[in-house]
């Protein structure tokens, strides 16, 4: 099974759990970065960092800064993240809260909700974890982050790609629930299934068969596997 997978005009390449790197053009998009190295980096750096939330398997500051070049921008979300970074990254940081849109190297960035009792909302002023959907290389993409089934979800059609947790274990949705927000309320051209395999259980098979025909799945083998602890 690949590791990546070309959607429209966007190469996709998913590493360990929900490190995800977007390429199109002459621009790198890497989101959550965590378990890298320079060998696995390639020197592929990006342009734009999206940062979900601070739990370890998705904020590295070491695998930041490895990506990380002169113009690079880290965009974070207002939980706090912002303190823990400044002083010990070297990108250019743009702090967004849910409901917020920037341009951000030419890219549309918008930062969406994504919750659950794990990563609390807080009325979305300062959310623990929030989503991005972003539009690059004339694709919309939804990266979610670690989220429940919530109703916002039917908001943010229509997406060309989502890519959506399905580990369960009480810190995302499992693979029934993520079918779910695809087949009723995202409904994107393509999903990839991430956030399994690493800490948590999560079957992207089981996932790929409960998706309406018409969807296209894209099971991604990390290029980095490995197992927490």
């Amino acid at each position: 099974m690949s590791s990546n997978a070309t959607i429209g005009q966007v190469e996709v390449t998913r590493y360990i759990q929900s490190t995800v790197k977007f390429n199109s053009g002459n621009t790198t998009i890497w989101v959550d970065p965590f378990g890298l190295n320079d060998d696995l980096i390639n020197g592929d750096k990006a342009d734009i960092i999206l940062l979900t939330h601070e739990h370890g398997d998705h904020f590295n500051l070491d695998a930041i800064n490895a990506v990380s070049k002169d113009n690079t921008i880290l965009v974070c979300n207002n939980s706090g993240i912002e303190e823990k970074i400044k002083g010990n990254v070297s990108s250019e940081l743009v702090v967004m809260k849910e409901g917020d849109k920037n341009l951000v190297s030419g890219i549309n960035v918008e930062a969406v909700a994504g919750y659950n009792d794990f990563h609390p909302r807080n009325n979305g002023h300062d959310s623990f974890n929030i989503g991005f959907i972003f539009e690059f290389g004339g694709v919309r993409i939804l990266n979610a982050g670690d989220t429940d089934l919530i109703e916002e979800f039917s908001a943010m059609s229509p997406l060309d790609l989502a890519l959506l947790p399905i580990g369960n274990a009480g810190y995302t949705m499992d693979e029934n629930d993520a079918a779910k927000a695809v087949n009723e309320m995202l409904k994107p051209e393509t999903v990839i299934p991430v956030h399994y395999g690493f800490a948590t259980g999560g079957d992207p098979e089981k996932f790929k068969s409960l998706i309406n025909s018409g969807i296209n799945v894209e099971i991604l083998d990390p290029l980095n596997p490995m197992k927490a602890g």
